[in-house]
């Protein structure tokens, strides 16, 4: 008897959910015909916005920029598509239920809408096969989708990092990481993309957190180099630069001399090619009836023909490359930091992500 009563109250409530949704776009009909009233019908989707969840949630959250459209109020209809495709990226809701003519003029704003809207997606640190977690790079590189063209500028603080045009598809930005690994902190980078007459400002923050893993030790004192405080001798110069002459006397009488002069350079040698093959120049015009010099062996031909047939029917398709790069949360380095104090200590970086949600700036 209990499982009875349970399974009929859960039949009803199923219909009075089925009835419900059912019963808020028969009102909103109500109003869209057959005069259209676009202004009740915007703050009758806004109340009962407040009340849906789910797939009703998201069909409310993409009417109301439409009738806001419709209603002549562009910062609400920006401000509310902004919020759809922020929150749920490029899918489409449910509208089957509006009758012809606003599903045609719904049709044309979406469109829009979704061919227009520089949404960004997939927000990830971008990191190579071969990089060490002891290495600090300058540069952090985040990776991203967008979903349509737009102009862009990235913004770190009041200083303007990059700036110039961006195709649909996958894009990777460069963070300056200098100077961010001597202390925990957050950076907050701002991705301004121009779409059309709209600017969208895409917040993308970076938070770095440094800890000591070890203990505090004394930097090595830098010493000059130990000489032995002699100089050098000069180099001395080659006996093939020298130049002099000795003398020896006997009693007043020349008895032996000798002079020494410096070599003579190398003679130049210059390698002189032999003749060319017969009819080259420039000894002699090409010949217009040698038939050797203008002829190929047949069974060369052939043979090469084969060769080369034979090496593209065995020649194996080339095996993936790998990726060049891998997409990743989260970034770890172990490093050598200077304290406040001038000591040295093992430190250990973690660099996480944390987008923020994009809005249309307002003029």
């Amino acid at each position: 008897m209990t499982i009875k009563r349970t399974c009929v109250g859960l039949i009803f409530l199923l219909a009075v959910g089925t009835a419900f949704a059912a019963d808020w776009r028969t009102e909103l009909l109500s109003y869209l015909t057959p005069r259209p009233d676009y202004q009740k019908a915007l703050q009758f989707l806004i109340e009962k916005a407040r009340t849906v969840e789910g797939n009703e949630r998201q069909t409310i959250d993409a009417l109301i920029p439409f009738l806001a459209m419709k209603a002549g109020d562009r910062p609400e209809e920006q401000d509310r598509i902004s919020d759809y495709f922020e929150k749920y990226q490029d899918n489409d809701p449910d509208f089957g239920f509006l009758d012809d003519l606003t599903r045609r003029e719904f049709l044309l704003f979406w469109a829009r809408w979704k061919t227009a809207y520089p949404l960004v997606t997939d927000v990830c640190f971008i990191s190579s096969p071969g990089s060490g977690e002891s290495d600090l790079p300058a540069n952090i590189r985040i990776g991203f989708n967008l979903l349509n063209s737009a102009y862009y500028k990235i913004s770190l603080g009041p200083y303007a990092l990059e700036g110039g045009f961006w195709g649909r598809g996958f894009h990777i930005l460069a963070f300056p990481a200098e100077n961010i690994f001597d202390r925990s902190g957050t950076y907050e980078l701002n991705l301004d993309l121009k779409a059309g007459d709209i600017v969208l400002r895409k917040p993308i923050r970076v938070e770095v957190t440094v800890s000591d893993v070890g203990s505090v030790r004394t930097r090595a004192a830098t010493l000059p180099p130990i000489t032995d405080g002699k100089k050098k001798p000069a180099s001395l110069l080659p006996l093939t630069s020298l130049e002099g002459e000795i003398s020896l006397y006997v009693d007043g009488q020349l008895i032996l001399k000798s002079r020494k002069v410096p070599s003579p350079p190398p003679p130049l040698n210059i390698p002189i090619p032999g003749p060319s093959m017969q009819g080259t120049q420039p000894y002699m015009p090409p010949p217009t009836t040698d038939p050797i010099a203008n002829s190929v062996s047949i069974i060369d031909a052939i043979a090469l023909t084969y060769k080369t047939l034979k090496d593209l029917l065995a020649k194996k398709p080339p095996a993936p490359s790998p990726m060049p790069y891998q997409k990743i949360a989260s970034l770890s380095y172990s490093y050598e930091r200077v304290t406040a104090d001038g000591g040295l200590t093992d430190a250990r970086a973690e660099v996480l992500l944390g987008p923020q949600r994009g809005a249309i700036l307002r003029r």
